[in-house]
């Protein structure tokens, strides 16, 4: 099995964005960061290998930022209101271009990143 079926396993399993964290941990992730646009994730291993997924949607953003739409979208998602694909097309709706997940470290965190502002949320332990 190679990591990246690993990784595809790990979000098929996960019950909830805490329990994929702790699985993509487990596979050595240390970030890994997602194009709203294309879908594409960029993940980073502990031993410098990255891992490509390449997207196949396309997706306008927004210019403008809105904080407010942003957090609104990951309630949402949080809440189980929306799926990922809504999730996506919602933030994008909000001015996010990319987010990064930071799984490494006392901070682990999402930063939403718009080319007007950012946001970002700590990931619940």
């Amino acid at each position: 099995m190679t990591k990246y079926s690993d990784i595809l396993i790990a979000y098929q399993s996960a019950t909830n964005y805490p329990d994929l964290v702790a699985k993509l941990i487990h596979l050595g992730i240390q970030s890994y960061t997602v194009d709203v646009v294309t879908e594409t994730v960029l993940y980073r291993l502990a031993d410098g290998e990255n891992i490509m997924h390449n997207g196949n949607s396309m997706r306008d953003v927004e210019v403008s930022y809105n904080e407010k739409n942003t957090i609104q979208a990951i309630r949402n998602t949080q809440e189980g209101k929306s799926n990922y694909t809504t999730f996506l097309d919602q933030i994008a709706k909000a001015g996010i271009r990319f987010y990064e997940a930071t799984l490494i470290g006392n901070k682990k965190r999402v930063t939403y990143i718009a080319s007007g502002g950012f946001y970002q949320e700590m990931i619940p332990q």
